[in-house]
């Protein structure tokens, strides 16, 4: 059944989805843990008008309960959508069987216009392993997710960073495309996205660029994200890391005054585990990423 466009079923949508994803052996990465979190993301980015957008959500009913749904977060321009799902209520056999009903009727209403999916799973959901390696996916890595609480760090504002500027600009796409070369947010995205609450902040040692670091924070839900930080090669090694987080940390909790901070880091970045770890950061979810053309 095709979930209506109401706002009674948007809510129930929202709470269906909070309530799986907080459970490891069904987690998304994609997805919020947060109702409240979780409802703002489908309004913003599944909804037109306030309204759900039916062609990017699929659920299954058993008789009036909600047992599963599954969604597609589309890029149209690349062609590409992050899967949100399947979120099924159900274990082993029963799992797979309302998995491929999902998967069936959610991709036939995107027409051909998506050639390539991400799924981003949790370690512990086994199911979503075996349907991602069914559909031929490949696992392209492995990530963890780490997090911070304002009340466990203290922290001071870092000294020789600014915020990006043209004259630097080059520069910073540059690094951002040798350090991230298959993310999912380009130099261009990132700047076009910068306000209060996404902001890029550059290092720079004697008119040299050293360094950036990208966060995003949401103070309606209290919480914010260092997306990316990276040093340039012949600044490494110089603490400059530590400096670049430090200021995110002061301006996601002391400016912005958020009370939780996460980031992902992939499993081989050895030497970026243990600058967060060092800095407080705890590991909170391991997770599998996946490609399916």
């Amino acid at each position: 059944m095709v979930l209506g466009t109401d706002q009674t079923k948007l809510r129930e949508l929202s709470s269906f989805l909070a309530r799986m994803n907080g459970d490891r052996h069904h987690h998304v990465g994609y997805c919020g843990e947060q109702e409240g979190e979780v409802y703002s993301t489908l309004l913003e980015d599944f909804s037109d008008h306030g309204r759900l957008n039916s062609q990017r959500f699929t659920v299954i009913y058993d008789q009036d309960q909600m047992v599963g749904a599954l969604g597609f977060d589309v890029d149209e321009d690349e062609g590409t959508a992050e899967i949100w799902g399947p979120f099924i209520d159900a274990e082993g056999d029963q799992w797979h069987r309302l998995a491929e009903q999902l998967w069936g009727e959610g991709t036939s209403k995107l027409k051909g216009s998506v050639t390539r999916y991400f799924g981003f799973y949790n370690a512990a959901h086994q199911s979503a392993a075996r349907f991602m390696e069914d559909k031929g996916g490949r696992m392209s890595g492995v990530h963890h997710v780490l997090r911070i609480q304002k009340s466990t760090v203290l922290t001071n504002a870092a000294y020789g960073l600014q915020d990006i500027t043209p004259e630097y600009a080059d520069e910073f796409a540059n690094l951002h495309g040798k350090a991230f070369p298959n993310t999912y947010l380009s130099p261009e995205s990132m700047l076009q996205k910068l306000d209060e609450d996404h902001r890029l902040f550059i290092l720079t040692e004697e008119g040299r660029f050293v360094g950036y670091v990208y966060v995003e924070g949401d103070p309606e839900f209290q919480e914010g994200n260092i997306e990316y930080i990276a040093v340039s090669e012949h600044f490494r090694r110089k603490g400059y890391g530590r400096v670049l987080l430090d200021q995110a940390l002061h301006y996601l909790f002391r400016v912005l005054e958020l009370e939780e901070i996460s980031l992902c880091v992939d499993q081989d970045n050895a030497g970026a585990l243990q600058l967060y770890h060092r800095a407080g950061f705890e590991t909170v979810h391991t997770l599998a990423a996946y490609v399916l053309e």
